[in-house]
């Protein structure tokens, strides 16, 4: 009996993360995986005005926030440099609008945004039950497009994926992490818009 309970709550859980292809149990398995990253990555360093000032491809990368000893004792005191460990190499930054991307995942090249949108054909337009069934649909991902700019607005790098998760990691500063389609993507100092694709098709 006790087996068979076990097998049965396997089973719906398989279900559950393929039924919906859900993109958050795939975000959750690619971070267990590998910590920020663990995983092969383009790292891209851009300047104020769109410019890649720096291109670093790593088969192992890592990134966690540089602290210097004693400093967790200073509530007062938050680090905000990276400290980035590529196959083994430590690289230092701070300040920098940065784009991790791991391998395989392509930036759309002959994208063209329109600069008007218009969404007024909703069905329900009820604002909180919108925000639930959004919630519920970024859980087991949505197709949206990400537009991300320099600090100073100027257009870097389009994606586009049928499946994407959002999150807001806790442990690193300034640094949103989504999942494409099961490969990860994090943006770090960047400005961005993320857009349910549906609404510039």
């Amino acid at each position: 009996m006790k087996k068979r309970t076990i097998c049965i709550t396997l089973a719906a859980l398989l279900m559950l993360g393929g039924v919906g292809g859900c993109a958050k149990i795939r975000n959750a398995f690619q971070k267990w995986k590998g910590s920020l990253i663990g995983l092969e990555f383009d790292i891209y360093t851009y300047d104020d005005y769109g410019n890649t000032t720096l291109t670093v491809h790593g088969k192992n990368v890592e990134v966690e926030v540089k602290q210097e000893e004693g400093a967790s004792e200073n509530a007062d005191f938050t680090s905000e440099v990276l400290e980035i460990t590529i196959d083994g190499n430590q690289m230092l930054q701070i300040g920098n609008t940065m784009v991790f991307a791991e391998a395989g995942l392509d930036q759309i090249t002959d994208f063209e945004m329109q600069d008007e949108i218009d969404t007024d054909d909703g069905i329900i337009n009820f604002i909180p039950f919108d925000r639930v069934l959004n919630q519920y649909k970024n859980d087991i991902g949505k197709a949206k497009t990400i537009l991300i700019s320099s600090q100073q607005g100027i257009p870097i790098a389009v994606y586009q994926g049928n499946s994407v998760y959002v999150e807001i990691p806790n442990d690193l500063p300034k640094m949103t992490r989504l999942n494409i389609d099961g490969k990860s993507l994090y943006i770090h100092r960047a400005n961005y818009v993320i857009l349910d694709s549906e609404m510039i098709d």
